[in-house]
């Protein structure tokens, strides 16, 4: 039930007027602001998602030899593609969430990333067909361009959508 403000008349000299009772009053937003409370728990969602995968939920990571020639980089391609399926085959699929993010990357004998790739967020079917070996091919074909001499390692990131919502289940019914 909404109750509309009454008017009050206010005498100015021999004139009456009517205003709104809240003609002097402040206008101010509601605690209860739905468009605001929607943006903070969208804040706070992210919050617990970045500090989630910070303490390594639902993240998967390993690291490879660089290729030092054609024969090494499909071998490598085959290692690189048994452990996302690997993996893969690990993970919660809670509410039917299944849906993985790779990213790959090449680092220098220093540690600095040379090569980056992440390669999106997929369904494992993807990972399972000839369409995750011509993505994980994709990125090793960039990094034949980088010179031999700045390549020493290959470094994979998996990140489980589905271990993350389960987390974040966890979190909520705590």
């Amino acid at each position: 039930m909404v109750l509309l403000p009454h008017k009050v008349r206010i005498l100015s000299g021999r004139a009456v007027r009517t205003c709104p009772s809240d003609a002097t009053k402040i206008r101010r937003v509601p605690s209860d602001n739905q468009s605001m409370m929607h943006m903070f728990r969208r804040i706070s969602a992210r919050r617990k998602v970045e500090g989630l995968i910070r303490e390594g939920v639902g993240l998967t990571e390993c690291r490879w030899p660089a290729p030092r020639n054609e024969r090494e980089t499909l071998t490598l391609q085959g290692e690189i593609t048994e452990w996302v399926r690997g993996s893969m085959g690990g993970m919660r699929k809670p509410y039917g969430i299944n849906h993985v993010a790779l990213a790959l990357a090449c680092r220098d004998s220093q540690g600095n990333i040379v090569l980056s790739n992440a390669l999106g967020v997929a369904r494992p079917d993807t990972y399972w067909g000839d369409e995750g070996e011509r993505r994980i091919a994709g990125f090793l074909g960039d990094v034949e361009a980088v010179p031999i001499s700045r390549r020493q390692e290959v470094v994979g990131a998996l990140l489980s959508l589905g271990d993350l919502a389960f987390a974040l289940h966890e979190a909520k019914a705590a």
